[in-house]
């Protein structure tokens, strides 16, 4: 089959040009990089230096850069000498454009193809004037709600697809006999390089590709003996004449492709099919092949060179001669030019399955037609037309340009502060990123901070540890305290948790140079915590915490500082609190967690002046099992003196504070203190619960938890019970921190032992209470009986309420439902307490003849009949 083409000519025909020892052409008149010939073959090995992101795979694929030639070794010349895509070569005619490296001020003098502001030749027809599409200048700028997009707000146009039988309906991918590939004329008439007429990207999402994307995979799959088979497969099998469609199909195929497994059965000297073999070695680039693609597809198509921030670029980095070169596309779509950079877009193939998701996966779509004003960040082409903006901006404004990469724009940030890429300070520094409202709580950020010199370490000590982020509604901030003068490189990454990414890694959004130009008076780093962002930790979406306080970093007053979180469901926590100066050990002391109803609450209460670091872990009883994930961080600053020494909280393990797993399941209700840290200046306290769903047996305990001891105060507790309210009285004899627990269990369980179903934690500062302790209570009294009086478990004869003399009468009343008969023993005398019409018992007893004889008196009550004499102890006093 003859697979030669329309306008091939000669297959053997090109121009003899000479070479130097370094494979470029010698010619005094052309600068090197600006050439044309030089355009389409890359092979210099400082040509395309971007090194990101890395070429498709194959063993025998050497990458994108390129290998010197021996002296007197020559390339053969490019595809356009004998292919004629552009039309006449009118290289010859062509004067240098003249770029002053040092202000980024372009000098163009008129030539033929330079399409400049003063060309004299431009092949355009002049009566065609594309309209300027306004948009802001790409840095955007602040206002009083944090920041503005730097893009129009204007809806975009939407491409509509081709119906779906296009791609679906089988096809022929052999040729046929009567297809002839013929490139497009390039005199027709095109429209200048200007912005676009309509908004930026002519697509919202490239999700509207699915079935171009899934063409052109399967044809990337497939090995082809001829361009002029790929090209039928590509395009014309399928009769794609959609402009848009075809520049997709070309991209993902280019981005798609095992270039180590191209291979055609002709390859002839100067044919399309040895430009794309050559992309294998590297003499040639993505941008020239896919400029050859377009041009058989119909499509007009520019190379573009230019400089480009690629993997080897540094912030403050100046661009001269050869370093940074960088080639890439401009392709007309509907009558405006879009820019493609296939060379930065290209990823592996992941998995064996040929779907779309499997090239998505690796692919960056980003550099398929982005916006413009968001390319000229990374992208700068020599003639300054290419910018297509409104307004070009010169070499130097570009170098100053703060590097983003593509996930900057793909997640919507915008620089708010600091918009040049190399900062100059004296201290601590801010830089303030936004980013989307709707984004705010599904991206998260992180950051590397090392000297200029790749160095990551200050004396020890990782340099990450002088930074930290932290985000506020949709702004993220990165705080930077350089620990003596010298220059740093801070990078910036960023993710989207709300996709499922290969690995879930951070990927770089952007980067600074920081030059801190003198030595710093007290630069500290930031507490040991185990992130360098602050607030939201990895697993904070897992748990579904809506913090109720904004930022991370709060200031004590009065020592004392607190964290509240909104919990969707009963969860457990633990905390830890970090500091440079003191061990974690010796800090567990003064952290707290407790649930106070349905919110979390972590109180931190300073030792002294400093920062502090507070770590929060949280653990979903359902799912986790015993483990605990980190889930927020926050920098706690005591800018305050502190007074004395702070008393350390009492070792409390972790989920200690407030309710544990049976008080839900047994329908409690916290009745009158929710919060299980009570503070008190009274020494005197009263808790009460409330039993929903079924009667309890209930009981607690109190403890003193001051300087490590466990001294147990249960004697000081009286607990009252009316129908399914059951009161707690305490007192607390002495300042100091008390902890009381709550136990209980149904009646119908005849367990010995009580599980705990609430925790409170007590801090007395002063106290008021008598030292007497309320009488002892046994168990049948704690199943809903209620003391009136006497209250205190100390009998004197100067109790009661008589005549006045020394030894008074003593009145008892009290509630004991079910009870047949209730008696006061005291020795061998009983005195039977009378019940008023259904109430309380009551009865007067004398103190008199016990003085200094007997020590105890017995309130107890008979349960079962009248003729029964089996009594139950229910309360006993002290004489």
């Amino acid at each position: 089959m003859d697979d030669s083409f329309a306008s091939l000519g000669s297959s053997g025909e090109h121009r003899g040009d000479k070479f130097n020892d370094r494979g470029r052409p010698k010619d005094r008149n052309q600068n090197p990089k600006t050439q044309e010939h030089m355009k389409y073959q890359s092979d210099s090995p400082n040509f395309d230096r971007d090194n990101f992101p890395p070429p498709p795979p194959g063993p025998a694929y050497p990458g994108d850069k390129t290998s010197w030639l021996p002296p007197g070794q020559s390339h053969s010349p490019h595809w356009k000498a004998s292919i004629d895509l552009n039309g006449p070569d009118d290289r010859q005619n062509r004067t240098p454009t003249e770029v002053d490296q040092r202000n980024g001020h372009h000098n163009r003098k008129p030539h033929g193809h330079d399409y400049g502001p003063q060309s004299s030749q431009a092949p355009f027809d002049t009566q065609t004037v594309v309209p300027i599409y306004h948009v802001p200048y790409p840095l955007g700028k602040e206002n009083h709600n944090g920041f503005v997009p730097a893009t129009t707000s204007e809806l975009q146009q939407e491409y509509k697809p081709h119906p779906q039988k296009l791609y679906r309906s089988s096809i022929a991918i052999k040729p046929p006999p009567t297809f002839r590939p013929v490139p497009v004329n390039d005199n027709d008439s095109m429209p200048r390089p200007a912005p676009p007429t309509v908004p930026p990207k002519p697509f919202k999402d490239t999700r509207v590709f699915e079935d171009v994307d899934t063409h052109a995979v399967e044809v990337s799959k497939e090995d082809h003996k001829s361009f002029r088979e790929l090209v039928w497969h590509l395009i014309y099998a399928r009769d794609i004449t959609n402009e848009l469609e075809k520049a997709r199909a070309i991209f993902l195929w280019l981005c798609s492709k095992d270039l180590a497994k191209l291979n055609f059965d002709n390859v002839r000297r100067g044919s399309p099919e040895e430009i794309l073999m050559q992309l294998q070695s590297g003499q040639t680039t993505y941008a020239v092949v896919y400029e050859i693609l377009c041009s058989y597809a119909h499509l007009h198509c520019k190379t573009l060179t230019g400089y480009a921030k690629g993997a080897e670029y540094k912030p403050g980095m100046r661009f001269t001669g050869e370093q940074g070169q960088h080639s890439w596309n401009a392709v007309l779509v509907n009558g405006a030019w879009r820019l493609v950079d296939c060379h930065w877009a290209a990823r592996r193939l992941v998995g064996k399955q040929v779907t779309v998701e499997n090239i998505r996966y690796e692919l960056d779509e980003y550099y398929f037609m982005p916006d413009p004003h968001q390319l000229i960040f990374t992208h700068y082409p020599d003639d300054a037309n290419w910018q297509l903006l409104e307004r070009s901006i010169a070499l130097t404004d570009f170098e100053n340009l703060v590097p983003v990469k593509s996930a900057f724009f793909k997640y919507g940030l915008q620089i708010l502060g600091h918009r040049e890429a190399v900062i100059h300070t004296k201290q601590e520094i801010t830089i303030r990123i936004g980013c989307p409202q709707f984004k705010a709580h599904s991206l998260a950020f992180t950051f590397t901070l090392a000297y200029s010199s790749g160095k990551e370490e200050y004396h020890g000590m990782k340099l990450n540890r002088f930074g930290m982020q932290e985000m506020i509604d949709n702004v993220s901030f990165f705080t930077i305290r350089p620990p003596e003068k010298a220059s740093y490189r801070l990078i910036i990454y960023g993710k989207d948790l709300d996709q499922a990414t290969r690995e879930g890694v951070y990927g770089g959004v952007c980067e600074y140079e920081l030059v801190c130009d003198d030595h710093p008076d007290h630069s500290q780093s930031f507490p040991p915590c185990v992130h360098t962002s602050w607030g939201p930790g990895d697993s904070h979406a897992k748990y579904g915490l809506v913090p109720l306080q904004k930022g991370a970093i709060f200031s004590t007053v009065r020592g004392l500082a607190e964290v509240r979180f909104q919990m969707p469901k009963e969860l457990r926590f633990t905390a830890k609190l970090k500091s440079n100066d003191r061990d974690e050990k010796s800090l567990a002391g003064f952290v707290m967690n407790r649930i106070v109803g349905d919110v979390a609450v972590f109180t931190v209460n300073a030792p002294a002046r400093g920062e502090y670091g507070l770590e929060i872990y949280a653990n979903d009883p359902d799912v986790d099992g015993n483990s605990l994930y980190h889930a927020f961080q926050y920098l706690i600053i005591c800018d305050e003196p502190v007074l004395g020494a702070v008393e350390p909280l009492p070792g409390l393990p972790p989920g200690f504070l407030g309710p544990q797993p049976a008080f839900s399941r047994f329908g409690i209700v916290a009745a009158s203190h929710v919060d299980p840290y009570i503070q008190t200046e009274s020494g005197e306290v009263q808790i009460a619960i409330s039993m929903s769903q079924q009667l309890l047996r209930v009981t607690s305990q109190l403890s003193y938890a001051s300087d490590d001891r466990s001294e147990d105060l249960s004697d000081y507790v009286l607990q009252q019970s009316r129908g399914n309210l059951v009161v707690f009285l305490l007192k607390l004899t002495r300042p100091g921190l008390y902890k009381f627990q709550i136990y209980a269990l149904p009646f119908h369980d005849a367990s010995e032992n009580l599980p705990a179903v609430y925790n409170y934690l007590i801090n007395c500062t002063e106290t008021r209470a008598a030292l007497v302790p309320y009488p002892r209570q046994y168990g049948q009294w704690k199943e809903g009986c209620y003391l009136y009086e006497p209250l205190d478990g100390r009998l004197h004869p100067v109790d009661g309420a008589g005549n006045g003399t020394d030894f008074p009468l003593i009145l008892f009343r009290l509630e004991v439902p079910k009870a047949i008969a209730v008696a006061v023993i005291i020795g061998d005398q009983w005195t039977q307490l009378e019940q008023q019409a259904s109430g309380p018992w009551e009865g007067e007893i004398s103190l008199e003849r016990h003085w200094g004889r007997e020590s105890k008196v017995a309130v107890c009550a008979n349960f079962t009949s009248v003729k029964s004499t089996n009594y139950s102890t229910l309360l006993e006093y002290t004489i």
